[in-house]
């Protein structure tokens, strides 16, 4: 049975650490860039029924990640348009939405986003009638710091191939 001195195994531990704590601080700072903005959307969607016209607030939160194993940086978007109302062009009838996403992009100096959202008659019941509407969500960002610089929105009527 072999035995050590104290001194030996202190001296390895301390170079243990020593090389751990090198290499962590050999690694890059990675550090996330979170934006919110809020951009007034307007457009129309053609139903069977009638267009409805929609306007309102859409909230954009941005979060860029950069990945720590070498990647590219993402960009984290969450979107909530439940504050954009609706409006029967010929019926007057209020429609409300269910908009909400969150979506997982590749960072760019711009991207196009498209994503749907569920809308209904402002009535009891009314969700169980949905229509579909297209948002595109058009973001800039500043590729320096990662943060999303500038943001617009419209609404139109979805094309499913």
């Amino acid at each position: 049975m072999t035995t050590r001195n104290r001194s030996g195994m202190h001296r390895e531990l301390l170079v243990l650490v020593g090389a751990l704590g090198c290499l962590l601080l050999a690694l890059p700072a990675h550090a996330q860039a979170t934006s919110t903005f809020t951009v007034q959307t307007t457009g129309s969607v053609t139903t069977p029924a009638e267009v409805v016209n929609f306007s309102g607030p859409l909230q954009l939160s941005v979060t860029t990640v950069p990945d720590p194993a070498g990647g590219p940086t993402t960009a984290v978007v969450s979107v909530e348009a439940t504050q954009i109302a609706g409006t029967g062009a010929t019926s007057g009838t209020s429609f409300i939405n269910s908009g909400q996403a969150r979506l997982t992009r590749i960072l760019a100096a711009t991207d196009v986003v498209q994503t749907t959202f569920a809308f209904y008659q402002d009535v009891p019941g009314g969700f169980l009638k949905t229509r579909t509407a297209l948002l595109t969500i058009n973001l800039t960002y500043d590729l320096t710091t990662g943060a999303l610089s500038g943001a617009t929105a419209s609404i139109s009527t979805p094309t499913f191939r």
